[in-house]
Protein backbone atom coordinates (compact mmCIF):
# COMPACT_ATOMS: atom_id res chain seq x y z
CA UNK A 1 0.00 0.00 0.00
CA UNK A 2 0.93 3.72 -0.91
CA UNK A 3 1.92 6.09 1.45
CA UNK A 4 1.15 10.02 1.00
CA UNK A 5 4.73 10.78 -0.13
CA UNK A 6 4.44 7.91 -2.77
CA UNK A 7 1.14 9.21 -4.06
CA UNK A 8 2.09 12.83 -4.23
CA UNK A 9 5.59 11.63 -6.05
CA UNK A 10 3.30 9.49 -8.19
CA UNK A 11 1.02 12.78 -9.27
CA UNK A 12 4.13 14.68 -9.59
CA UNK A 13 5.17 12.06 -12.27
CA UNK A 14 2.14 12.19 -14.03
CA UNK A 15 1.87 15.79 -14.21
CA UNK A 16 5.69 15.50 -15.71
CA UNK A 17 4.74 13.24 -18.51
CA UNK A 18 1.29 14.55 -19.18
CA UNK A 19 3.33 18.36 -20.54
CA UNK A 20 0.20 20.17 -18.71
CA UNK A 21 2.78 23.45 -17.69
CA UNK A 22 2.77 23.64 -21.70
CA UNK A 23 -0.90 23.85 -22.08
CA UNK A 24 -1.57 26.04 -19.09
CA UNK A 25 0.73 28.36 -20.36
CA UNK A 26 -1.10 28.35 -23.71
CA UNK A 27 -3.95 29.46 -22.21
CA UNK A 28 -4.61 33.44 -23.45
CA UNK A 29 -4.94 34.65 -19.66
CA UNK A 30 -1.63 32.78 -18.31
CA UNK A 31 0.41 35.22 -16.66
CA UNK A 32 -1.74 38.29 -17.19
CA UNK A 33 -3.14 39.12 -13.51
CA UNK A 34 -6.61 38.79 -12.45
CA UNK A 35 -8.95 41.58 -12.48
CA UNK A 36 -8.98 44.08 -9.22
CA UNK A 37 -12.87 43.40 -9.18
CA UNK A 38 -13.00 39.95 -9.29
CA UNK A 39 -13.12 39.52 -5.28
CA UNK A 40 -14.92 42.94 -4.65
CA UNK A 41 -18.35 43.00 -3.77
CA UNK A 42 -21.05 39.98 -4.64
CA UNK A 43 -19.39 37.41 -6.33
CA UNK A 44 -22.55 36.46 -7.76
CA UNK A 45 -22.30 39.71 -9.92
CA UNK A 46 -19.13 39.62 -10.80
CA UNK A 47 -19.84 36.22 -11.81
CA UNK A 48 -22.31 36.60 -13.83
CA UNK A 49 -20.56 39.66 -15.65
CA UNK A 50 -17.71 37.48 -15.98
CA UNK A 51 -20.12 35.08 -17.77
CA UNK A 52 -21.70 37.78 -19.76
CA UNK A 53 -18.25 38.78 -21.35
CA UNK A 54 -17.72 34.97 -22.27
CA UNK A 55 -20.57 34.53 -24.36
CA UNK A 56 -22.25 32.57 -21.54
CA UNK A 57 -26.77 33.02 -21.17
CA UNK A 58 -28.07 31.05 -18.04
CA UNK A 59 -31.11 28.85 -19.45
CA UNK A 60 -33.39 31.27 -16.37
CA UNK A 61 -32.62 34.02 -18.71
CA UNK A 62 -33.90 32.12 -21.51
CA UNK A 63 -36.65 31.21 -19.49
CA UNK A 64 -37.77 34.69 -18.73
CA UNK A 65 -37.66 35.61 -22.44
CA UNK A 66 -40.18 32.66 -23.23
CA UNK A 67 -42.12 33.44 -20.35
CA UNK A 68 -43.03 36.61 -21.29
CA UNK A 69 -43.60 36.03 -25.15
CA UNK A 70 -45.87 32.97 -23.86
CA UNK A 71 -47.40 35.63 -21.61
CA UNK A 72 -48.05 38.38 -23.79
CA UNK A 73 -49.36 35.24 -26.72
CA UNK A 74 -51.90 34.39 -23.64
CA UNK A 75 -53.50 38.06 -23.03
CA UNK A 76 -53.71 38.42 -26.83
CA UNK A 77 -55.87 34.79 -26.86
CA UNK A 78 -57.95 36.67 -24.20
CA UNK A 79 -59.04 39.79 -25.67
CA UNK A 80 -59.85 37.65 -29.03
CA UNK A 81 -62.12 35.41 -27.20
CA UNK A 82 -60.09 32.64 -28.12
CA UNK A 83 -61.92 29.29 -26.60
CA UNK A 84 -61.40 28.93 -22.31
CA UNK A 85 -59.74 25.56 -23.08
CA UNK A 86 -56.96 27.08 -25.21
CA UNK A 87 -56.16 30.02 -23.04
CA UNK A 88 -56.44 27.17 -20.12
CA UNK A 89 -53.62 25.34 -21.60
CA UNK A 90 -51.42 27.91 -22.17
CA UNK A 91 -51.43 29.33 -18.89
CA UNK A 92 -50.54 25.59 -18.22
CA UNK A 93 -47.58 25.76 -20.57
CA UNK A 94 -46.37 29.07 -18.84
CA UNK A 95 -47.12 28.02 -15.27
CA UNK A 96 -44.40 24.46 -16.39
CA UNK A 97 -42.03 27.14 -17.20
CA UNK A 98 -42.11 29.52 -14.55
CA UNK A 99 -41.42 26.02 -12.48
CA UNK A 100 -38.02 25.08 -14.49
CA UNK A 101 -37.38 29.09 -13.85
CA UNK A 102 -37.79 28.72 -10.24
CA UNK A 103 -35.63 25.99 -10.14
CA UNK A 104 -33.15 27.35 -12.20
CA UNK A 105 -32.99 31.46 -10.96
CA UNK A 106 -32.43 33.10 -8.07
CA UNK A 107 -33.97 32.96 -5.39
CA UNK A 108 -34.56 36.58 -4.92
CA UNK A 109 -36.05 36.34 -8.76
CA UNK A 110 -38.65 33.83 -7.93
CA UNK A 111 -41.70 34.43 -9.39
CA UNK A 112 -45.27 33.29 -8.50
CA UNK A 113 -47.53 31.20 -10.86
CA UNK A 114 -50.17 32.87 -13.31
CA UNK A 115 -54.34 32.51 -13.52
CA UNK A 116 -56.55 33.56 -15.85
CA UNK A 117 -57.29 36.33 -12.50
CA UNK A 118 -54.05 37.20 -12.35
CA UNK A 119 -51.94 37.09 -15.71
CA UNK A 120 -52.53 41.24 -16.78
CA UNK A 121 -50.79 41.99 -13.51
CA UNK A 122 -47.52 39.08 -13.76
CA UNK A 123 -47.18 40.17 -17.23
CA UNK A 124 -45.95 43.45 -15.63
CA UNK A 125 -43.21 41.74 -13.68
CA UNK A 126 -42.07 39.57 -16.97
CA UNK A 127 -41.60 42.51 -18.67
Amino acid sequence: MRNRDENDNLIDQIIKNSNIDEEIKKNPGYGKPLPKNLFNGDVYSNFLNTAKDAGYLPIWISLQKEIREKISLTLKMIEKGIIASNIKSSIDEINEKIKKYNGSCPPNMQRSKVSLENIRGQYKFWE
